[in-house]
């Protein structure tokens, strides 16, 4: 039976089908029914408190005879986890070597690209990964080894970039320490500055513009309907944003 399922932290679509019995997810993104929510998220980028519509299963028959063998496929969509390594210097980290367990369980060893890129596919359902990054040698052979990286990844739990939370989660991946909370927001607007004088090589004429979030946080109920932004609200910071660090 179709039915909304509200979203709650750390949910995503490929997840959502899983559990809900959909091997392609998007049966439901693509409903009609879940136009108003793809026109401002992505599938695997949600918010709790969104409202996703679950239509009906449908059942499909196939006849074929009993004397032979008869092969079936289903448009099954994976899920991969795909992270990007940079240095202080915003450089890419290539040729390293990547410990990688998902929910715990051990993955091959990857090796990131000339782009810092590793990417691994994984359960529709999973929840965490721990990527450990072992660091080239240095080229200066009087200079120590460099110290292993230890990431811990909570898959489906960053925010859409319209969100305070959202923002500074991405920022702070990126070395630009914008805060914990909602409620820091002079520290995320100096982190937003930060971030956009490095992309645009020139300092910020006029401080981006800041909504906070309300007293009941980002997910209050009371500005559910439309989504309320939160943070940094000028188009030209959350689209770059959006951009540099991907979704």
């Amino acid at each position: 039976m179709s039915k909304n399922r509200v979203v709650n932290q750390g949910e995503h679509l490929s997840g959502i089908a899983a559990q809900e019995g959909f091997g392609n997810f998007h049966t439901i993104w693509d409903h009609p029914e879940n136009a108003d929510l793809a026109a401002i998220r992505e599938p695997h980028v949600l918010f709790p408190g969104d409202s996703l519509f679950i239509p009906d299963r449908q059942d499909r028959n196939e006849t074929r005879g009993t004397d032979a063998t008869h092969p079936f496929q289903t448009d099954l969509r994976p899920l991969w986890l795909r992270c990007k390594l940079h240095d202080i210097n915003n450089d890419p980290l290539k040729g390293a070597i990547c410990n990688v367990k998902i929910d715990g369980d051990s993955v091959p060893d990857l090796t990131s690209g000339g782009d810092g890129l590793i990417e691994q596919k994984i359960g529709r359902t999973a929840q965490s990964a721990e990527v450990t990054v072992h660091l080239p040698p240095s080229e200066d052979p009087g200079e120590p080894p460099d110290p292993t990286w230890n990431l811990q990844v909570k898959i489906g739990n960053l925010n859409p970039e319209t969100k305070c939370s959202g923002q500074q989660a991405r920022l702070n991946n990126m070395g630009y320490f914008a805060g914990f909370t909602v409620q820091d927001l002079e520290q995320l607007l100096w982190a937003a500055e930060e971030f956009l004088c490095d992309q645009t090589k020139a300092q910020v004429k006029q401080r981006p513009n800041l909504a906070p979030a309300p007293k009941g946080g980002e997910d209050d109920p009371a500005t559910s309907d439309p989504p309320a932004k939160t943070g940094v609200i000028d188009g030209g910071f959350v689209k770059k944003l959006k951009s540099v660090y991907g979704t």
